[in-house]
């Protein structure tokens, strides 16, 4: 993801750890030339499930949803 809303910039970067056992998209947002971490879509290997970790700040429901499904997209479940 690559995407603009409301004066920000949010883009996903695909992580891999086997030794723990997941994948994940991790979502930056960039405002004022400032990059910070706001949210992560995990897919752990041992629970068979995506789950949605945010970090203190709101991301729009937009922005989510996309994530969702680049992840969907992206991250090898089976």
């Amino acid at each position: 993801m690559n995407r603009r809303h409301d004066g920000a910039v949010y883009t996903s970067t695909l992580v891999h750890d086997t030794s723990e056992g997941f994948a994940a998209l991790e979502l930056t947002r960039t405002t004022a030339g400032k990059e910070v971490l706001v949210a992560r879509l995990v897919f752990w290997d041992a629970m068979g499930q995506f789950f949605l970790e945010t970090v203190g700040t709101d991301v729009p429901l937009n922005v989510v949803e996309e994530l969702i499904a680049e992840a969907k997209a992206t991250i090898v479940t089976s």
